[in-house]
């Protein structure tokens, strides 16, 4: 395996490219998407949202409906962020001390 970035490999077209970037996005998609709906599984069946806008420090009036969604576009955000920050650092390429030969 290269340790150059794929944008510097010669082996691979723009298009090639392209399609690598778009899966890595779709994969960081996904997986945001599938961990946020877990989480939001497990968060409102210990709290009901409607309760939780009447506890805040300032009245918030929402619906169940609205928490529901509210909370889910947070779950998936901050894991969106996580997961598309951990698939950066897995791109990223092997510095010279990872490739140095440690018997030399």
């Amino acid at each position: 395996m290269g340790t150059e970035p794929i944008v510097k490999n010669r082996d691979f077209n723009d298009r090639q490219i392209k399609r690598i970037f778009y899966r890595r996005l779709g994969i960081v998609i996904w997986v945001s998407f599938f961990t946020a709906t877990v989480q939001s599984m497990v968060f409102f069946a210990l709290f009901d949202p409607s309760y939780l806008g009447q506890l805040s420090s300032f009245a918030v009036d929402i619906t169940q409906w609205q928490g529901y969604a509210i909370g889910f576009v947070f779950f998936w955000a901050f894991t969106f962020s996580a997961a598309l920050f951990s698939g950066v650092v897995l791109a990223l390429p092997r510095s010279r001390l990872a490739k140095r030969n440690p018997n030399n």
